[in-house]
C-alpha cells in the first residue's frame, strides 16, 4: 500500500497543564506480596480489648514466614511452620484472652507485645501513630517486608495564621481520624494490590464497626465499582462545584442513595445522592452542587472527595477518592491511570462527561532529576523548563516575597521575582552555584538556582513538586514566604526500581522526560539521560568506542575513544580507569586534543613498539580478557571531577576479537563484540581523525530465538536455543587439553543457572532445544504446548534453577575459552558472551502477558528490543519457527498500538492518535511516540545565505533513523496548487543511524514565491 502525509507548514501545538500525582510508584521490599492490611490502635474502650494488626497474603501462592518479626512499634516474631495463604489474613492482638471475648470465632495467630516494654497483655500500639515494621527476619539481619507510619488525625497540632505549622503536624492531620478512640479501624484502600503504605491517602476508615479482623470487609457480590473521575471547585472562572464519575462496568449502574462527602470521617455528611441518578454503562454522569438535590462545597485552597456505595442508608463497602490541593483558575482534576492501572488525579483541562483523554502538558515542567550521581558526587539538580511562548513568573504576583517551592529538595527557589523566560530551561540544585557549574562545566549563560541550605533527592526515590503559591481570594494568608495555599505546576514520583531506569541510581545518568509535551506521570515517560552528568554537562560528549582486551605479542591491548561532538575535544587532564569506583587510575596527557568526530587510541604497554612513549596506560591499569570495565571521566585542570563519564562493561572475550559501542535498532547504546578484526588504528598514540568504522556485531553460531518469561496462568517458562551455522555445532570447550583447553566444560546460560548436560553435547544443523525450569516434567510440556517429539528439551533433572523475571533481566548464552589459573583464585574458566537479551518486561520491549517473545531476524543482534515481537500464539512458539515476522511500520503498530490495547479509531497512518498535529506515519518515520504528544523540533531547518555575492538556500530534514519502508520526496510549487519533486535532494548518512535529507539551491534569486514540503509514503510491498 502506499499512505502518504504531507508536512506543509507543519505547526506544533503547545499544551499546558498541571501535574498532580495521587499515587505514584511505590517502595518496594522483599516479599512484598504480605501487607500490613488492617490496624485497630485506638479503639473505643479498653485498648487491650479490641487493639489488633492484620496482616494479609496478596500473592497466589503459600507464603512461609516462619521467623518473621514484627520488629518496630510492636515486638512478635512468627513460630515455625507459619505459612500465610493466598488471600488470608493473620491476626496479631494485644490481648489474645480479653480479644477472644470481643471477636468470638476470629481465629489468633499470636499475641504482641509493645516495643516499649508495656508487657504482656497490654496495649501496644500508639494512640497517636508510630511506625509499625515486618521484617523476614531479625531486625538486624532481615529485610523489610512491609512498613506503616500512621498517624491518628489530630489537627490539633496546627496553629492559626502567623505561626508556622511544623510538618509532622501537616502530616498528622492529613490521616483520618475516625479510627482515633472511635469504633473503626483504619483499613488500606486496595487490600489486594501494593500501595504506598505510608502515604494518607492508602488509608480509610473501616466501614463495620470496631473492624473486620481476619477477613476482608465485605462487598456485594457482582458489586459494581464507580470511579471519581473528575473535579471542579470554584475559582476565579468557575462559579460551581461538581464531580464526574465513571461507570467502568458493561451495565447501567444506579447510585441513588449513595454518598458524596469531603470527609473522611463523616462519609454520610451530604445528603444522599438523588433518586434515579444512573451513571451508563462505560458513561459518565455529572454531580453539580446545587442541581437535581445534590449538594458538595469543595474548597479551592486543597480538598478531598469520596464517594460511598449505599443501599437503604447503610454504607455496604465500596469507596473511592481524592486528596487534591489548591488549583489554579480554570483547571479541573482528572484521573488518569498508568501501564500498571496505577490512579493519578492531575490537573487538567476540562471535560466534564467526556473521556479524560491525555492530560495537558504544564507550560513548567519538571524535565530532568540528577538524583544519585554517583562516582563520589553529590551534586544533584532538578531541571524545569518553560514550553510556553511566554515569560513564566516564578513567584505569587500577590505577593512577591513567595518564589516557587520545590519539593524533594524543600527549598524555595532563591532571588528577587524570579522569571523564567520563553523557551528557556533552569537548573536547581542543592549546593552553591560556583559549586555546580564547576561540577558539571557548567557555561554561566545557563541559568541556575542554588540553595546550599535545601535538602538532597532520595536515592531510593520520592515524589517531586513544583509548587507556585497562589493567593485566594476570601481566604487568610499564612506567614510570609509559607503560604498554605499554592498550585503544583508539575510533579514526578520516580523510583530506583524498575519499571523505572536503574542506571539512573548512582551510575551517573539523570532521568530525562522522554516528551517534553507529553504527560509526566508515568515511568514510560522518563528515561536516562544520553550520557552521564546529564544535560547540565557543558563539555564534549567523548565515550569509549572500542576495546581490545585479550592479545598476544606483538599485539597490545587497545581503548579507543570517539568525539560525538561537531568541536574538537581536549581531553587532557581526563582519566581512564578500569574500575569505576576508583576513578583516578591513568590520566590523560595534556593537550590531547581529538577532532571533530575523531578517534584517540592509547595501547596498554609498548612492548610492541619501543620507540612509542612510556606514558601508555599500561603503567595505570591493565584489561582482563577475563571480562573488564572501562570508563573515562572529564575533569578540569586542578584535577576534579566536572561531572560526565561514559564507560562500557564487557565479559570474556575471544583472542583478537574487540568489543564495539553500538547504536542498536531502538537507538540503545550497547556493547558486543565485532565481527572481523579490530578497526582501530593500533599502536598510534596520537588523534586521528580518519579511524575506522565499526564493523556489524559479532552474530555466533547460536542464538537465544525465543524466551516465555511471563507464562499463561498454569503455564511454564522456556528458552529455545537455535543453531544458525551451517553445521553440527559442539556445546564444549573444543580446544584440546594438549593445547590448554578442557572438552568437560560445556555452554551454559546465565540470567538462570544452567549448563548443558552429558558429555560433549552438541547441536544438530538448524536444530532448535528448550530449557525449562528443573522438576518440571518433559513430557507433561511437550503435551501442554504440542510440542514435535524430535525437539530435545531439557528439563525434569536436567532444566534450569532459578526464574525469568517478568520486569526484565538479561539472558546470556555463554561458551568456555581455555581455563586460566589465577593468583589466589585457582583455575579459572573464562565464559564468552554468544548471544544475550536483555528485556524489560514491556516497558521497550514487547509485553509477555502469557505469550512468549520472539526473535524475528535470528542473523541480525539480539540485544535489541526492535528484533523481538510477541508471540501471535497464545502459547508461544516452543521447537517450532516462530510466528509470521512483521517488520517495518506493521511492527512498529503493533508494538505501539495492538500490544497497548488500542484498536481502531485514529490509529491509521494518516490519522493522528495523540492529536499533537503529526500524524501515525510521521510519528513512524521520524522514531517519535504516537501515543503522547511529539514535536518536531530541530528535525526541519532553512538556511539561506550568501556565498561570493550568491543568494543560496538549503533545506535539511532530520531523521534519528529512517526506516526502509519510507519514502521520502521533496516537493516545490509556486502558487501552492501545481507540485513537483525536487531530484537534487541528497541523503547524508551520519553517527548512530541520523539520516539528513538535504536540498541545495545555489544562486537563488529567482523572482516570485516559492513552496516547498516533504512527502512522506510508505513504500508498497
Amino acid at each position: 500500500m502506499s499512505c502518504v502525509s504531507s508536512l506543509f507548514n507543519k505547526i506544533s501545538h503547545l499544551h499546558y497543564s498541571l501535574l498532580f500525582f495521587l499515587m505514584g510508584v511505590i517502595p518496594l521490599y522483599a516479599s512484598s506480596d504480605v501487607i500490613i492490611s488492617e490496624i485497630h490502635y485506638n479503639p473505643n474502650g479498653p485498648d487491650e480489648a479490641r487493639e489488633f494488626v492484620e496482616i494479609k497474603n496478596i500473592s497466589q501462592e503459600a507464603i512461609d514466614i516462619s521467623g518473621w518479626e514484627f520488629t518496630n512499634g510492636i515486638l512478635f516474631t512468627f513460630p515455625a511452620q507459619t505459612f500465610i495463604q493466598p488471600g488470608q489474613c493473620l491476626v496479631l492482638v494485644a490481648n489474645a484472652q480479653f480479644f477472644a471475648t470481643q471477636y468470638p470465632g476470629v481465629q489468633i495467630t499470636g499475641q504482641y507485645i509493645d516495643d516499649d516494654g508495656a508487657g504482656a497483655g497490654r496495649a501496644g500500639l500508639s494512640n497517636r501513630g508510630e511506625r509499625i515494621t515486618l521484617k523476614d527476619g531479625p531486625d538486624d539481619t532481615g529485610t523489610t517486608v512491609c512498613s506503616v507510619r500512621y498517624y491518628d488525625g489530630d489537627d490539633g497540632g496546627i496553629p492559626d495564621p502567623p505561626e508556622l505549622p511544623e510538618e509532622d503536624d501537616l502530616e498528622r492531620a492529613r490521616w483520618p481520624s475516625q479510627p482515633d478512640a472511635g469504633d473503626y479501624s483504619l483499613v488500606q484502600f486496595q487490600s489486594n494490590r501494593i500501595v504506598n503504605e505510608d502515604d494518607f491517602r492508602s488509608w480509610r476508615p473501616s466501614i463495620n464497626t470496631h473492624g473486620s479482623p481476619g477477613e476482608d470487609e465485605p462487598l456485594p457480590d457482582e458489586f459494581k465499582k464507580i470511579f471519581i473521575n473528575e473535579i471542579r471547585t470554584r475559582d476565579g472562572l468557575l462559579t460551581n462545584d461538581a464531580i464526574e464519575v465513571y461507570n467502568p462496568n458493561d451495565e447501567d449502574v444506579d447510585i441513588s442513595g449513595w454518598y458524596i462527602s469531603d470527609n473522611l470521617d463523616r462519609p454520610q455528611k451530604s445528603p444522599p445522592i438523588t433518586e434515579g441518578t444512573i451513571v451508563p454503562a462505560g458513561g459518565y454522569t455529572v454531580l453539580e452542587n446545587g442541581v437535581n438535590g445534590f449538594s458538595i462545597s469543595l474548597s479551592s485552597k486543597g480538598e478531598r472527595a469520596f464517594i460511598y456505595s449505599s443501599e437503604g442508608g447503610l454504607l455496604t463497602g465500596w469507596v473511592h477518592g481524592f486528596h487534591f490541593p489548591s488549583s489554579s483558575d480554570g483547571k479541573h482534576f482528572s484521573r488518569f491511570l498508568d501501564e500498571y492501572a496505577n490512579e493519578y488525579l492531575i490537573p487538567d483541562d476540562p471535560s466534564l462527561g467526556e473521556d479524560n483523554g491525555l492530560p495537558v502538558s504544564s507550560n513548567i515542567k519538571i524535565v530532568e532529576i540528577m538524583y544519585s550521581p554517583g562516582y563520589g558526587s553529590s551534586v544533584e539538580y532538578i531541571k524545569i523548563e518553560n514550553s510556553s511562548v511566554e515569560d513564566v513568573l516564578l513567584y505569587d504576583p500577590e505577593s512577591s516575597s513567595d518564589n516557587l517551592i520545590i519539593n524533594g529538595f524543600g527549598m524555595t527557589l532563591p532571588g528577587d521575582k524570579p522569571i523564567l523566560r520563553a523557551g528557556e530551561s533552569a537548573y536547581i540544585t542543592n549546593v552553591g552555584e560556583a559549586q555546580f557549574r564547576a561540577a558539571y562545566n557548567t557555561g554561566d549563560d545557563v541559568t541556575v538556582f542554588a540553595d546550599i541550605e535545601a535538602g538532597s533527592l532520595d536515592g531510593g526515590g520520592e515524589r517531586i513538586e513544583i509548587r507556585l503559591p497562589i493567593t485566594i481570594e476570601g481566604f487568610q494568608r499564612d506567614a510570609p514566604g509559607y503560604p498554605r495555599y499554592y498550585a503544583i505546576l508539575d510533579s514526578v514520583e520516580y523510583d530506583d526500581e524498575l519499571p523505572w531506569p536503574v542506571e539512573a541510581d548512582g551510575q551517573g545518568y539523570s532521568l530525562v522526560r522522554s516528551h517534553l509535551n507529553g504527560s509526566g506521570y508515568r515511568a514510560s515517560d522518563w528515561e536516562l539521560s544520553a550520557s552521564r552528568g546529564g544535560s547540565a554537562f557543558g563539555g564534549p560528549i567523548v565515550v569509549i568506542n572500542e576495546i581490545l582486551s585479550h592479545t598476544d605479542l606483538p599485539q597490545t591491548d587497545v581503548i579507543e575513544l570517539y568525539n560525538t561532538s561537531s568541536e574538537p575535544a581536549d581531553i587532557g587532564g581526563w582519566y581512564l580507569t578500569d574500575d569505576s569506583l576508583t576513578p583516578k587510575k591513568y590520566l590523560i596527557p595534556s593537550n590531547t586534543v581529538i577532532p571533530a568526530k575523531g578517534y584517540w587510541a592509547v595501547n596498554e604497554d609498548n612492548n610492541a613498539d619501543p620507540g612509542a612513549p612510556i606514558n601508555y596506560f599500561g603503567t595505570a591499569f591493565s584489561l582482563s580478557s577475563r571480562g573488564d570495565e572501562v570508563f573515562i571521566f572529564s575533569a578540569d585542570d586542578n584535577g576534579q571531577f566536572t561531572g560526565y563519564s561514559h564507560g562500557a562493561k564487557f565479559r570474556a572475550t575471544q583472542n583478537g576479537v574487540s568489543i564495539i559501542r553500538y547504536i542498536n535498532g531502538a537507538g540503545n547504546e550497547v556493547f558486543v563484540p565485532q565481527s572481523g578484526l579490530p578497526s582501530f588504528e593500533i599502536n598510534r598514540f596520537q588523534a586521528f581523525p580518519d579511524g575506522y568504522p565499526n564493523n556489524p556485531p559479532r552474530i555466533e553460531k547460536a542464538v537465544i530465538s525465543e524466551i516465555c518469561y511471563e507464562p499463561y496462568l498454569g503455564g511454564t517458562e522456556y528458552i529455545e536455543i537455535t543453531n544458525i551455522s551451517d553445521g553440527v555445532l559442539p556445546l564444549y570447550d573444543t580446544v584440546s587439553q594438549q593445547q590448554g583447553g578442557d572438552p568437560n566444560n560445556n555452554w551454559r546460560l546465565d540470567g538462570v543457572t544452567f549448563t548443558f548436560p552429558g558429555d560433549q553435547p552438541k547441536l544438530q544443523k538448524n536444530e532448535r532445544v528448550l530449557i525449562i525450569p528443573k522438576g518440571v516434567s518433559v513430557s507433561e510440556f511437550r503435551n501442554e504446548y504440542s510440542v514435535p517429539e524430535n525437539v530435545r528439551i531439557f528439563g525434569d533433572v536436567d532444566g534450569f534453577e532459578g526464574a525469568l523475571n517478568n520486569s526484565g533481566e538479561e539472558i546470556v548464552l555463554l561458551r568456555p575459552d581455555k581455563p586460566d589459573f589465577v593468583i589466589g583464585q585457582g583455575i579459572v574458566v573464562p565464559l564468552i558472551e554468544v548471544d544475550a537479551v536483555k528485556y524489560d518486561g514491556g516497558i521497550h520491549w514487547p509485553e509477555g502477558e502469557g505469550r512468549s517473545i520472539e526473535r524475528i531476524d535470528i542473523f541480525q543482534l539480539g540485544n535489541d528490543s526492535t528484533n523481538w515481537q510477541a508471540s501471535l500464539s497464545e502459547k508461544g512458539t516452543p521447537g517450532s519457527e516462530n510466528s509470521k515476522q512483521l517488520d517495518g511500520f506493521n511492527l512498529w503498530f503493533k508494538n505501539e498500538f495492538t500490544d497497548n490495547g488500542i484498536d481502531g479509531e485514529r490509529t491509521g497512518p494518516e490519522e493522528d492518535y495523540d492529536n499533537d498535529g503529526i500524524s501515525n506515519l510521521e510519528e513512524y518515520a521520524f522514531g517519535l511516540d504516537p501515543r503522547n504528544p511529539s514535536t518536531l523540533t530541530n528535525k526541519l531547518s532553512i538556511l539561506r545565505g550568501q556565498l561570493n555575492g550568491e543568494r543560496n538556500l538549503s533545506i535539511q530534514f532530520s531523521f534519528d533513523r529512517l526506516p526502509d519502508d519510507i519514502v521520502v520526496t521533496l516537493l516545490s510549487s509556486n502558487d501552492l496548487k501545481n507540485w513537483s519533486s525536487v531530484e537534487d535532494l541528497q541523503l547524508v548518512e551520519g553517527p548512530n543511524g541520523l539520516v539528513t535529507m538535504e536540498f541545495n539551491q545555489l544562486n537563488f534569486d529567482l523572482e516570485g514565491q516559492y513552496f516547498y514540503r516533504f512527502q512522506i509514503e510508505l513504500r508498497a510491498k
